[in-house]
Protein backbone atom coordinates (compact mmCIF):
# COMPACT_ATOMS: atom_id res chain seq x y z
CA UNK A 1 0.00 0.00 0.00
CA UNK A 2 1.37 3.42 -0.66
CA UNK A 3 0.82 6.14 1.70
CA UNK A 4 0.62 9.98 1.87
CA UNK A 5 0.47 11.82 5.38
CA UNK A 6 -0.82 15.58 4.81
CA UNK A 7 -1.06 18.73 7.28
CA UNK A 8 -3.91 21.02 7.54
CA UNK A 9 -5.04 24.21 9.24
CA UNK A 10 -7.97 25.64 10.37
CA UNK A 11 -10.98 22.66 9.37
CA UNK A 12 -13.54 21.85 11.86
CA UNK A 13 -12.76 18.88 14.17
CA UNK A 14 -15.74 16.62 15.30
CA UNK A 15 -16.34 18.51 18.95
CA UNK A 16 -16.55 21.63 16.53
CA UNK A 17 -13.33 23.18 16.99
CA UNK A 18 -11.55 25.11 14.43
CA UNK A 19 -8.22 23.03 14.21
CA UNK A 20 -5.35 22.21 12.58
CA UNK A 21 -4.19 18.42 12.16
CA UNK A 22 -3.25 15.69 10.11
CA UNK A 23 -4.56 13.55 6.85
CA UNK A 24 -3.35 9.57 6.35
CA UNK A 25 -4.31 8.10 3.74
CA UNK A 26 -3.21 4.95 2.17
CA UNK A 27 -4.66 2.34 -0.93
CA UNK A 28 -3.71 0.05 -2.72
CA UNK A 29 -4.66 -1.39 -6.48
CA UNK A 30 -7.46 -3.55 -4.87
CA UNK A 31 -9.39 -1.22 -3.79
CA UNK A 32 -8.48 -1.08 0.16
CA UNK A 33 -8.40 2.64 0.90
CA UNK A 34 -7.48 3.77 4.28
CA UNK A 35 -8.13 7.59 5.54
CA UNK A 36 -7.23 8.94 8.76
CA UNK A 37 -7.53 11.80 10.31
CA UNK A 38 -5.93 12.95 13.33
CA UNK A 39 -6.84 16.54 14.91
CA UNK A 40 -4.47 18.82 17.07
CA UNK A 41 -7.34 18.41 20.11
CA UNK A 42 -7.30 14.82 20.11
CA UNK A 43 -10.74 14.28 17.86
CA UNK A 44 -9.98 11.24 15.42
CA UNK A 45 -11.91 10.60 12.07
CA UNK A 46 -10.90 7.16 10.55
CA UNK A 47 -12.23 5.50 7.37
CA UNK A 48 -11.18 2.00 5.93
CA UNK A 49 -12.80 0.68 2.71
CA UNK A 50 -11.87 -2.99 2.28
CA UNK A 51 -11.10 -5.16 -0.53
CA UNK A 52 -14.76 -6.59 -0.49
CA UNK A 53 -16.38 -3.16 -0.98
CA UNK A 54 -17.54 -3.09 2.94
CA UNK A 55 -16.50 0.12 4.44
CA UNK A 56 -15.74 0.92 8.49
CA UNK A 57 -15.84 4.73 10.09
CA UNK A 58 -15.21 5.86 13.64
CA UNK A 59 -15.83 9.58 14.52
CA UNK A 60 -13.71 9.65 17.80
CA UNK A 61 -14.04 13.41 19.95
CA UNK A 62 -11.29 14.41 21.90
CA UNK A 63 -12.77 13.25 25.51
CA UNK A 64 -12.99 9.73 24.07
CA UNK A 65 -16.88 9.80 23.19
CA UNK A 66 -17.08 7.63 20.07
CA UNK A 67 -20.04 9.95 18.05
CA UNK A 68 -20.19 7.80 15.22
CA UNK A 69 -19.12 3.93 14.47
CA UNK A 70 -20.24 2.05 11.68
CA UNK A 71 -19.57 -0.84 9.30
CA UNK A 72 -21.35 -1.12 6.09
CA UNK A 73 -20.70 -4.55 3.88
CA UNK A 74 -21.32 -3.75 0.36
CA UNK A 75 -20.35 -6.85 -0.94
CA UNK A 76 -22.62 -9.69 -2.52
CA UNK A 77 -22.68 -12.82 -1.15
Amino acid sequence: MVGTSTGFTNERAPCGKRVSGSRHHEGDASGMVFDDVMYTCGCRTFSHQFHDGSVRTRVIRHDGRVLSNQLSAEHAE
